[in-house]
C-alpha cells in the first residue's frame, strides 16, 4: 500500500485498508485549529496517526487497517476526465506494481457530496462528478479502491477547483472480487458531514464579501454617472456659449469672426476635457484598458475586469487582505508594444 500512497501523493490522493467493522464512531476534521467536518471510522481504531512510509494517513487499527483523507483545492479550472486520466497515467507510470483492473463513476458519492455542499454559499453552481478505481498491488498483495470527488466552482467569474480524494485498501485474502472494498469506500465518504458553525462561519463571511463588492459596484456606477452627467453639463454650457456668440456674428462681420474663434477654441477645450482617458494594458496578460485619467494607479482583477481600483496612494495595495476569487494587476501605460 505504501506505494499506492507514494506514487500519487504529489497528486494528493488517498488510500484506505479495509474495516467492516459496523461499530463507528464521530472523528472531527480541522483546519488551522477550527472543527469543519466530520467522518465515521470503525470504533477501534486511533485517529491523527503518522505511520512511515504512509504520509497520508489519517486513523489506523489492528490488522494493518488504515484511513486516509485529503483535498487538493487548484486556483484554476480542469476537465474532470482529463485531471482523473492524469492521476491514472501518473500512478501507472510511477507504481507499476500497482495494477489498475477497473475504471467507473460513483454516482452515489457524487449525490452525497452535492448535496452536503448545498449548505455552503460559496459553492452555488458548482459541478461535481466522482471518478474512481480499483487496484490490485502485487507486491503487498493488497486491493484497493479509491474515489476522486472533483467540484468545480465558478467563484464569482475566477473558476476553481477542489477534489476530495477517499480510498479503502484490504488485503488480498485469496480473492480479487472488490465489492466489500468498494462498499466499505463508499460508506467512508458517505459519512463525510460538515460542522454546523462552521458552514454558518463561512457562509457569513461570504455574504460579507458579496456585499462589499456590491457596494463598490455601486459606488463604481454612481461615480460614473457623475461623470457622465458633468460632461453633458459642460456639452451643454459649450453648445449654448457657441449659439451666442453665433447669433451675435449676425450682427457684425468682425464680431462674427472674433467669436467663431472663441467658440472653436472653447470647443476643443471642451473635446479635450471629456476624452480625458488613458490607454492602459495588463502586461501579464496584454489586455488593453481605458481609464480615466483622474487617478495614477489603476488596479484590475484579470479574470473578472468589472473588478477594478483606481487610486492616488502609492502606498495602496490592494492585494492586501483579498476575499476569494479577488486578485489585482497594476495596469501600465500602454506605448503599442504589446
Amino acid at each position: 500500500m505504501k506505494h499506492l500512497t507514494t506514487a500519487l501523493l504529489p497528486l494528493l490522493m488517498i488510500s484506505s485498508y479495509a474495516s467492516h467493522a459496523q461499530n463507528l464512531k464521530t472523528v472531527p476534521l480541522q483546519e488551522n485549529g477550527t472543527t469543519t467536518a466530520y467522518v465515521s471510522v470503525p470504533a477501534d481504531v486511533r485517529c491523527n496517526v503518522q505511520i512511515p512510509d504512509v504520509p497520508t494517513a489519517f486513523c489506523a487499527g489492528s490488522g494493518n487497517r488504515i484511513y486516509h483523507l485529503t483535498a487538493a483545492f487548484l486556483q484554476h479550472p480542469v476537465d474532470p476526465q482529463q485531471y482523473f486520466n492524469q492521476l491514472v497515467q501518473q500512478l501507472s507510470a510511477e507504481a507499476p506494481e500497482a495494477k489498475i483492473v477497473n475504471q467507473y463513476r460513483v454516482p452515489e458519492i457524487t449525490q452525497h457530496m452535492a448535496n452536503r455542499d448545498t449548505q455552503l454559499v460559496y459553492k452555488n453552481g458548482q459541478q461535481v462528478v466522482t471518478y474512481a478505481i480499483d487496484i490490485i498491488d502485487a507486491e503487498t498483495n493488497e486491493k484497493s479502491s479509491a474515489a476522486f470527488v472533483i467540484s468545480s466552482l465558478p467563484n464569482n467569474g475566477a473558476p476553481v477547483t477542489n477534489v476530495d480524494i477517499i480510498g479503502f485498501t484490504a488485503p488480498m485474502s485469496g480473492s480479487s472480487d472488490f465489492s466489500g472494498v468498494r462498499s466499505e469506500m463508499i460508506r467512508f465518504a458517505r459519512s463525510y458531514r460538515f460542522d454546523r458553525s462552521w458552514v454558518q462561519a463561512a457562509n457569513a463571511q461570504h455574504i460579507q464579501f458579496l456585499n462589499n463588492q456590491t457596494a463598490k459596484n455601486n459606488a463604481f456606477t454612481a461615480r460614473q454617472n457623475q461623470i457622465h452627467q458633468s460632461n453633458m453639463n459642460a456639452l451643454d454650457q459649450s453648445f449654448n456659449s457657441y449659439m451666442e456668440r453665433s447669433a451675435a456674428s449676425d450682427r457684425a462681420h468682425s464680431s462674427y469672426m472674433n467669436n467663431s474663434y472663441a467658440s472653436d477654441s472653447s470647443h476643443s477645450s471642451y473635446i479635450d476635457s471629456i476624452h480625458e482617458r488613458e490607454q492602459m494594458v495588463d502586461a501579464s496578460t496584454g489586455t488593453r484598458y481605458e481609464v480615466e485619467g483622474y487617478y495614477d494607479y489603476n488596479y484590475v482583477n484579470p479574470n473578472d475586469s468589472s473588478m477594478y481600483i483606481q487610486s492616488n496612494d502609492h502606498m495602496y495595495n490592494p492585494n492586501v487582505n483579498l476575499n476569494q476569487g479577488e486578485n489585482y494587476n497594476l495596469l501600465q501605460p500602454y506605448n503599442g508594444n504589446y
